[in-house]
């Protein structure tokens, strides 16, 4: 029933919007610039499969997580581990191969080692999100093969700001008993700007279909600072804030109340000048950030039998410490026909895991315990486009790296990697645009696919590196047809990457024996395989008359992934899904609805399958049953003196349907939030 009344309420929208629709003028409206392109290109001209989340985009889909915040975007599922910890996932592609980028620079993290790690980035006070599908590896390093997400705020100002300035904002959410509000403000004259932001956030246990999921809660707040000195040329600025987030992990780990307390610290400095006296340069941009990284996995002690009368403690289990530096200069020019950008890319790393439940322990024996990594990476990079005709542009790059690293315990090792791309656009009519690319990029393996030898409990397993492992080498293409003016506007996509040497989880079949727990063991291997897969997305402005609009939408996505070397389907890869909706705009009034479909995932590892396990039991791969999300969002402007704003209720799941993500190792024990209705108030001055 849900699917069919979705139906009727497209199609009938269609049937009454078509007439007043084809009676419309179609207006051209400003280019979409894209902010991570040091060439700010067009959105409609790029020759890859962008996506840019902002402005009342963003307020409707902004959750507790990025990967929350992005998984009904095309092509992008999420990890959700729990309400707390969840990544993008981009085209099936995650952790070592998905760079999580602030501003442009490094977060700083270590969401990418495990599932049960929270990304250093709260979706809160951001000001936009830019998704690049695919190798994006020539500006951004060999460990965004899959993909990159950069996180834009407003900590460094980039224009003067001579009044105070500033947003206020705060919600409340049923499913979690959660309460969240914070402000950014801006304040300065012609040639300084300042900048002040803050917020926090406490919520419970949430409800699911299931009953309550317990250990599901949290609190996180955040403060910062930043300034700039605003020039006829360019800006120059420096911004401070300070992170911190403890949760609790579901699942299996909610039985010894267990919790991560996170606290990051991060600066950053930017600037942009324009160079006005040359004939061939036209502006350097130079971007530094440093990171302080500190998280503790605490849970209860585990009790011995001489144990029994005495009061369980907490303990801390693993300490992970990461401090980082990363920079980047980039020098935008002009030769003749040709405009590009050439640049020098820096990242300074240290990585620390102190404890008992190490992932590098050396349990095994299979690899040698180890306590750190201190890591050097240094990169050249080059990108320039041509226009063969008006509506015809060709562009390549190339990138080097290297990447030096030393550890406590085994001797350093040094690689090199190797990535080039090139794409065309094609202008067909003003509103069509074709666009496509080839690119190769080598991956030099991480550190825990290279020496892990321990336990990894957010996933309930015993993994082994090999460091025998070479580079990971993917040739991958995609064509991308996009219409950007008129009633109708939206892209469609086809995509297929062919990788030698995928490095990947493997159940070996074996157990290893920890602390009276056996844990399923897998092992890193190397293997061929091929991804592909189709992404659409479309929204018709069915109908536009005087006070009221009606927007109609749709987008869908597939991934295939599979292990060519063994003939099998890779783990953990998301299922199709196709969605539908509407958005009603009345004046002050916003009101939208959409219905998304989830489908089966029965494409699974047939090494992960357990046979004879029951349902219930996570450590293996089993089919995930399909299921429906109905959304539904209203807003009312309001006007306040000097300040404007909204006032919003949205609804989530409003059908309380069980919806377990196939992507999740938790998916069985912390499904989606069941119904949930969130009230809140956003305001500008």
């Amino acid at each position: 029933m849900k699917l069919h009344f979705s139906t009727l309420l497209f199609v009938s929208s269609l049937v009454f919007g078509k007439e007043d629709a084809q009676t419309k003028k179609i207006e051209e409206l400003d280019p979409i610039l894209i902010q991570s392109s040091p060439l700010n290109t067009n959105l409609f001209e790029s020759t890859k499969a962008w996506s840019i989340i902002s402005d009342e985009k963003l307020d409707r889909v902004r959750a507790n997580t990025i990967g929350e915040t992005l998984a009904n975007e095309p092509g992008i599922s999420q990890s959700f581990f729990g309400p707390s910890a969840s990544r993008p996932i981009i085209r099936g592609l995650n952790k070592y191969r998905l760079r999580m980028l602030q501003n442009g620079l490094d977060s700083f993290g270590v969401s990418s080692s495990s599932e049960d790690h929270a990304v250093a980035i709260d979706p809160f006070l951001i000001d936009r999100i830019e998704v690049l599908r695919g190798s994006s590896a020539l500006l951004y390093g060999n460990s965004a093969i899959g993909g990159v997400v950069n996180i834009f705020d407003r900590s460094i100002p980039t224009q003067s700001h001579p009044e105070i300035e500033g947003a206020l904002r705060s919600s409340y959410t049923s499913v979690n008993d959660g309460w969240n509000a914070g402000a950014i403000g801006f304040v300065g004259s012609d040639s300084f700007s300042f900048q002040f932001n803050g917020f926090t956030k406490d919520y419970g246990e949430y409800d699911s279909p299931l009953g309550k999921i317990k250990n599901s809660m949290g609190e996180s707040s955040s403060i910062g600072f930043g300034s700039s000195h605003i020039m006829e040329n360019g800006y120059a600025g420096l911004s401070y804030s300070k992170y911190e987030n403890t949760y609790g992990i579901p699942g299996e780990h909610a039985e010894n109340e267990s919790r991560i307390e996170l606290e990051s610290d991060r600066f950053e400095f930017r600037s942009e000048i324009d160079i006005l006296d040359s004939s061939w340069l036209q502006s350097i941009e130079f971007s530094l950030g440093y990171g302080d990284y500190r998280h503790d996995e605490i849970g209860k002690h585990h009790k011995e039998e001489d144990e029994e009368d005495h009061e369980e403690e907490f303990e801390t289990h693993a300490t992970y410490l990461r401090e980082g530096m990363e920079a980047r200069i980039s020098f935008l020019h002009e030769f003749g026909s040709f405009r590009g950008v050439f640049g020098f890319h820096g990242l300074l790393n240290e990585l620390k895991i102190q404890g008992e439940e190490s992932v590098f322990s050396g349990a095994s024996g299979a690899n040698s315990s180890i306590s750190s990594e201190d890591s050097m990476k240094l990169a050249f990079f080059l990108t320039e486009e041509l226009d063969l005709t008006e509506k015809t542009r060709i562009n390549g790059g190339l990138r080097w790296e290297n990447l030096d690293r030393d550890y406590v315990g085994i001797s350093g090792r040094e690689d090199s990697s190797f990535s080039a791309s090139t794409g065309l656009f094609h202008d067909i009519n003003g509103s069509w645009s074709l666009g496509g690319n080839i690119n190769l990029t080598e991956r030099v393996p991480f550190c825990f696919e290279l020496y892990s030898d321990g336990p990894h409990h957010a996933t309930e397993s015993f993994e082994i590196g090999d460091s025998s492992l070479s580079n990971e080498t993917a040739v991958g293409m995609e064509i991308i047809l996009r219409r950007s003016l008129g009633k109708v506007t939206g892209q469609f996509t086809a995509y297929q990457t062919q990788f030698d040497d995928y490095i990947f989880l493997e159940d070996t079949g074996n157990e290893q024996l920890v602390e009276g727990e056996h844990l399923p063991e897998r092992k890193f291997e190397a293997a061929k395989a091929e991804f592909r897969g189709l992404e659409a997305e479309v929204d018709w402005l069915a109908i536009e008359n005087t006070g009221w609009s009606l927007m109609l939408s749709a987008f869908g996505d597939v991934v295939r992934a599979r292990n060519e070397t063994e003939g099998t389907n890779l783990p953990r890869i998301a299922p199709a899904r196709m969605g539908v909706g509407f958005e009603i705009q009345q004046e002050k009034l916003s009101f939208g609805m959409n219905l998304n479909r989830v489908f089966k995932q029965n494409r699974i590892s047939e090494h992960e399958q357990e046979e004879g396990g029951d349902e219930d039991h996570e450590h293996g791969e089993t089919a995930t049953a399909a299921y429906s999300l109905l959304n539904a969002y209203a807003s009312y402007d309001l006007n306040i003196g000097d300040m404007d704003g909204e006032i919003f209720i949205r609804g989530r799941n409003l059908t309380d349907e069980l919806a377990k993500v196939h992507t999740s190792f938790l998916k069985e024990s912390a499904p989606l939030p069941g119904r949930s209705f969130e009230i809140g108030l956003n305001m500008k001055f």
